[in-house]
């Protein structure tokens, strides 16, 4: 099992204390957001109905106020000097200087003609021209206007016209029989409603702003209160990981991280005759095989369990030369480089290292720890193996190591490997004061023969088609068929394969 990565290589978003609190500051969030919403919409809706309704009170009191047989008689422009219209245009203008949101204030009359209309006073703010007695207006295409010649009305949202675009509310005009002969109409500008909006939306943003602040602080210490226990934790257990076996957790709480604090401490006391074992027991075997009996020693039982593995043996080409021209230090020391190269090759690989056999080594995948697709794995570590063995040549001779092969006429190491998948006996064998693990079978001694059979077909790697058969397109396309060949100690042949 690999190692777990440190605190630091911990992405953001994976960080227990983070996703907690963020869940919390989301739902918070979004929550507060809900409400700031809800809230611009409410003020937003209150402050347009407060100006709505200040439009039709402001039209129908105006329409009171008129006299519609007076208005009547404004015909044209040359009744611009009738005192009535003088004292229409000023209640107008006395009415718009009152309420300066107002933008503006006007009677249209009905014309013979449906949805037409025309001007009989105006005033707006800002000096603008007021149109003049007469002047057409259609309203065709204006619903609420012509709705406003009924009844009171007043518009929901602003409406743009030759005059701009403006909300406008309408009351009629009637005569002394309770005809209609006309409306009035007051507008305010559109850009009264926009600021409308920006005020509900700032106060919206205040609110929310100041909700944010309190809940990040809120989530802050929530954080804090969970990431030091956390850290602290961590920080042991990687200690604890790394050996150190005298590192304890040192939580003085009365939560469940004072309880956790605790029981790892009592863990960590219990683990230090265990790791001690551990230690000294894997230097002599696999660490997958220490770990296993470590872990459940009912799990290989003495006399062992058959098991499909697929079986790797490899060893150097010429190693009778190599231990006779070298001096036993410098075999020990070409052979320990060797080892380690190829170990960390079959430890990458999922492989388990069951015993060195001077060069050779026998190694099995799927034992002890099941293992999925070990065929492909041991060819693909058969591959990386004489790449790395390659690369150990060339740092060799770069170190100056090789310069004591090359002196005893020595040429560079290579390596033969003989692959076979089979059932084999996997589990301790011996007795049960001295035991070791091991694999033993027929499908053992394959992968055996086939590596020596490298030496006649002046091949590096060969496999057997029961490996062959199992291996992906990709591998299956690359290994060159050698045919059926004996073996020793079989009585079939067996059909081989070179990569």
């Amino acid at each position: 099992m690999p190692p777990p990565p440190a605190l630091d290589q911990v992405k953001l978003w994976n960080r227990f204390h983070l996703r907690l609190t963020a869940i919390y500051a989301v739902a918070a969030f979004v929550l507060v957001g809900a409400m700031s919403w809800l809230y611009y919409r409410k003020s937003y809706d209150t402050r347009l109905e407060a100006l709505q309704e200040q439009l039709l009170a402001t039209a129908v009191t105006t329409a009171q106020f008129l006299d519609a047989e007076t208005l009547a008689r404004l015909d044209g422009p040359e009744d611009a000097g009738d005192p009535a219209y003088q004292d229409g245009v000023a209640h107008l203008r006395g009415i718009l200087e009152r309420y300066p949101k107002l933008t503006s204030l006007y009677v249209l009359l009905r014309t013979e003609t449906p949805g037409k209309l025309h001007f009989a006073l105006d005033w707006s703010q800002g000096g603008v021209e007021p149109s003049a007695i007469g002047d057409e207006y259609d309203a065709t295409d204006l619903p609420s206007m012509l709705a406003g010649l009924e009844r009171p009305t007043v518009e929901s949202e602003p409406v743009v016209d030759e005059f701009g675009a403006s909300l406008s509310g309408y009351a009629p005009v009637l005569d002394r029989a309770g005809r209609s002969i006309g409306l009035v109409g007051v507008d305010v500008d559109a850009a009264e409603i926009r600021a409308l909006r920006r005020e509900a939306l700032t106060i919206a943003l205040v609110l929310f702003g100041v909700a944010a602040l309190l809940l990040t602080a809120v989530t802050a210490v929530v954080a804090r209160s969970i990431r030091r226990p956390l850290r602290r934790t961590i920080e042991a257990s990687n200690a604890i990981a790394r050996g150190d076996l005298g590192a304890r957790l040192d939580l003085d709480r009365r939560d469940e991280f004072g309880l956790l604090s605790a029981h790892f401490n009592r863990m960590a006391k219990g683990l230090e005759e265990r790791e001690f074992i551990r230690e000294t027991f894997g230097r002599y075997v696999s660490p997958e095989v220490a770990a296993t009996l470590l872990a459940d020693r009912g799990a290989v039982p003495l006399g062992g369990e058959e098991r499909e593995v697929t079986v790797l043996f490899s060893d150097l080409r010429g190693y009778s030369t190599i231990s006779e021209k070298l001096a036993p230090a410098q075999v020990v020391a070409l052979l320990n480089g060797y080892l380690t190269a190829i170990n960390e090759v079959i430890d990458a690989h999922q492989g388990c290292v069951i015993e060195y056999l001077g060069d050779g080594v026998l190694a099995v995948f799927g034992a002890p720890n099941r293992l999925d697709g070990h065929p492909e794995k041991a060819v693909r570590c058969a591959l990386a193996m004489r790449e790395r063995l390659e690369r150990f040549n060339r740092e060799a001779e770069a170190s100056g190591v090789a310069k004591a092969w090359r002196d005893a006429g020595l040429p560079e190491l290579e390596a033969r490997i003989g692959i076979h998948t089979g059932l084999v006996v996997a589990g301790s064998l011996g007795s049960p004061s001295r035991m070791k693990y091991g694999v033993i079978g027929d499908n053992v001694n394959i992968a055996a023969r086939l590596e020596a059979l490298n030496k006649g077909l002046e091949t590096s790697i060969l496999a057997s088609g029961d490996v062959v058969r199992l291996l992906p397109e990709e591998l299956r396309s690359a290994a060159a068929d050698h045919g059926e060949h004996a073996v020793k100690g079989r009585a079939r042949p067996v059909h081989v394969y070179s990569f």
